[in-house]
């Protein structure tokens, strides 16, 4: 199980109570900290090798990849001969995601869970110099 998995199931199973449950909150929230931060980094990086996209974090299967504009274009013309509606609508609304995001200040994430699909824009903290020079090239 990956760092991540576990994070998420010591925070959905905790069994202590008083200062130890207290002292566990602080370790999680430190851990989630530090893997929130590896993801943004993984995204930034992502965007300056493909350009705009997200990063896909799917919990259902354990598997992290960069998807780039490019490639959820072509996702969604295959998802449109197969007429895989469920596939499609993920697809476009990544894509609108992507369309809309502020990319001098943000790096997108999408996760994909058993409890549905959801894309949140995540503010690149003292990254946000190397977005701005991004956008810059994306902008011309």
């Amino acid at each position: 199980m990956s760092r991540r998995s576990d994070l998420l199931q010591q925070l959905l199973q905790s069994d202590k109570f008083g200062e130890e449950k207290s002292n566990e909150q602080k370790f999680l929230a430190a851990t989630a900290e530090l893997i929130l931060t590896d993801l943004i980094d993984i995204a930034i990086r992502g965007v300056t090798q493909r350009g705009a996209g997200t990063l896909v974090v799917n919990l259902q299967n354990d598997s992290t990849t960069f998807m780039s504009g490019s490639d959820v274009e072509g996702d969604i013309l295959v998802a449109e001969s197969e007429r895989d509606e469920e596939v499609l609508k993920f697809l476009r609304d990544v894509m609108e995601e992507i369309d809309s995001n502020d990319w001098s200040k943000n790096v997108l994430v999408t996760l994909i869970s058993d409890a549905g699909t959801r894309t949140f824009a995540l503010e690149a903290g003292g990254s946000q110099e190397s977005l701005r020079a991004i956008t810059e090239e994306f902008s011309g």
